[in-house]
């Protein structure tokens, strides 16, 4: 079974010119029609568009099934912040994992799905703390790492797709880590950036990996060239399970 992979931070819908569009994002993601999309930084009643619920726009917009997972309230309360799945076969939400997150920062999650397709996997979507967000955040995420691969062992979540934001890149201990034990299909082309980090400029961190190690195999792996709808590049990935 072959399936197409999608990884996108939409930066809660306002692009690099500072314009609130939903609609940018969802012609990005119709043009690369992926099965399966990884979503984060999606908010609902955004302080720059407080009557839109982002996640059910893009939801009605790609006709996928998904769910959003909430990680923190924005825009005083009246608003909520987290990510979410879409995937053009049935889907179920099982998991909400809680990353370890130190006081006062902003709630680090990650969504566990079970996907039903012809052959059943199940898929993770993350966003890890950002360089520099608080002192050891690359302990923080490599920890973070560590939990998602214990949840994914104790509860035989295999085979699994993980993608995401992880804020980290190549060389790093998080991505050390997670080469040990899965396959990392940004391997295909490493040297392709996604976003711009204050810390270490331009980086790939936006990631699309499987386990266990060598059961899915990387067709064709992507960086599309597109920094005006979101301030970071989206990945996609042709998986073959």
């Amino acid at each position: 079974m072959r399936f197409k992979v999608m990884s996108y931070n939409i930066h809660s819908g306002i692009g690099t010119d500072g314009k609130p569009d939903w609609r940018r994002i969802a012609a990005l993601i119709k043009e690369q029609n992926p099965d399966l999309l990884a979503l984060q930084e999606v908010a609902i009643g955004h302080a720059r568009s407080p009557q839109l619920d982002l996640f059910a726009e893009l939801q009605a917009e790609l006709q996928m099934h998904g769910a959003f997972g909430k990680a923190i309230a924005i825009n005083e309360g009246k608003g909520e912040y987290g990510l979410a799945a879409l995937s053009k076969y049935p889907c179920e939400l099982i998991e909400k994992i809680l990353l370890p997150t130190p006081a006062g920062h902003e709630q680090r999650i990650s969504l566990l799905f079970h996907i039903q397709a012809p052959k059943s996997f199940y898929f993770i979507v993350s966003h890890f703390s950002y360089q520099g967000e608080f002192a050891q955040c690359e302990a923080n995420r490599e920890e973070s790492a560590r939990l998602i691969r214990q949840t994914v062992l104790k509860n035989s979540y295999q085979p699994v797709v993980w993608a995401g934001d992880f804020n980290t890149y190549w060389g790093m201990p998080t991505i050390d880590y997670i080469g040990r034990h899965w396959d990392i299909h940004n391997q295909a082309k490493p040297d392709l950036p996604t976003a711009f980090g204050s810390k270490a400029g331009w980086q790939q961190i936006d990631y699309i990996c499987s386990a266990p190690k060598g059961n899915m195999r990387c067709l064709d792996f992507e960086v599309i060239d597109d920094l005006v709808a979101s301030d970071h590049r989206p990945v996609c990935c042709t998986l073959e399970l």
